[in-house]
């Protein structure tokens, strides 16, 4: 039995998945949705006329292969798949971040090793840093306690998440690997997306709450 096609309905479907992409807010599922709409609109050009309209075929495939970029930019920050050994390792520490989100944390960090005893906080003086240790135990200092601080810990998130001064003074000895944010930029992150922000108050809160849970003594709570 033969069957007759109606290539019209080409056209149909590709703005059908267009009108679709632009109702959604995932921008991955709308780029999707408009790559499919190109397709059905590349098969409309080029079987229904006569003779292929390759004006409109060169520009849609233009746009589709803009759209394509886009497309694996997207798939890129939605992934760890680009981040080297180190910076999966640090991920790992950051539960609750998407990898954009992540990577955008990265983007605004100062990765450091100190190759001198290195002051990180001051007990009772201004800070404006955040930093994370990531290889090798820092000293903590506070009035007449001192104890040691592995790595996998925040120093200085009593400072960022209450805006205050530092409870005790951190010092990190030589060879000690870790991350440094300015807390204006972290800041400025969080005041444009609220998802980043609740990413990143809920690791902070936790990370202190997981020392208060682990202390000893009460006057033992890090900066």
């Amino acid at each position: 039995m033969d069957f007759d096609f109606n290539t019209a309905l080409l056209i149909h479907i590709g703005a059908l998945f267009y009108i679709i992409a632009f109702l959604i807010r995932d921008e991955l599922k709308l780029r999707m949705l408009v790559l499919g709409g190109s397709f059905f609109y590349l098969l409309y050009y080029y079987i229904f006329p006569e003779s292929p309209l390759w004006d409109a075929i060169l520009t849609t495939v233009v746009l589709a292969l803009a759209n394509v970029i886009v497309l694996f930019r997207i798939l890129l920050e939605r992934s760890v798949f680009a981040l080297s050994s180190k910076e999966k390792q640090l991920y790992q520490h950051f539960v609750g971040f998407s990898p954009g989100q992540f990577r955008q944390l990265l983007k605004i960090a100062h990765w450091r090793t100190s190759e001198l005893p290195t002051e990180l906080t001051t007990e009772n003086q201004k800070l404006s840093k955040l930093f994370f240790i990531f290889d090798g135990p820092v000293q903590v200092n506070k009035a007449d306690h001192g104890f040691t601080l592995d790595a996998g810990n925040f120093i200085g998130e009593i400072a960022f998440v209450l805006k205050g001064l530092p409870t005790a003074t951190v010092i990190a000895p030589v060879g000690t690997h870790y991350i440094e944010w300015n807390s204006s930029e972290i800041t400025r992150l969080m005041d444009k997306s609220s998802a980043f922000e609740n990413a990143m108050m809920a690791i902070v809160s936790r990370d202190l709450a997981d020392k208060l849970a682990t202390s000893i003594q009460p006057e033992a709570i890090i900066p």
